[in-house]
């Protein structure tokens, strides 16, 4: 695998809104939007020592009918992360 190029903070809001695009694509892909009330995607960010690091906190807030299980978030949450990989290979790598 490449290295990681040197990310500028305008590379950094890009990969966060792609993030979020990612996360919410998944989410709504693996499940019913009309089963959920609220989605929230707090995504943090670190840059140091040219490594990056991603750390997503996903909150649910389901329908009362709803069937929706947490395996369902967690494995649309996986495979976003697994999108997201690709992405970081295609755009930010040298």
């Amino acid at each position: 695998m490449s290295k990681l190029k040197v990310l500028t903070q305008e590379d950094l809001e890009t990969i966060s809104d792609d993030f979020g695009e990612i996360l919410e694509r998944e989410v709504s892909k693996s499940m019913s939007m009309k089963e959920l009330e609220d989605l929230d995607l707090d995504i943090v960010l670190n840059y140091e020592n040219e490594q990056l690091d991603v750390d997503v906190d996903v909150g649910v807030l389901f329908d009362e009918l709803s069937e929706i299980t947490q395996e369902q978030v967690t494995k649309a949450i996986d495979e976003a992360y697994l999108k997201f990989d690709s992405y970081i290979d295609e755009n930010f790598r040298e």
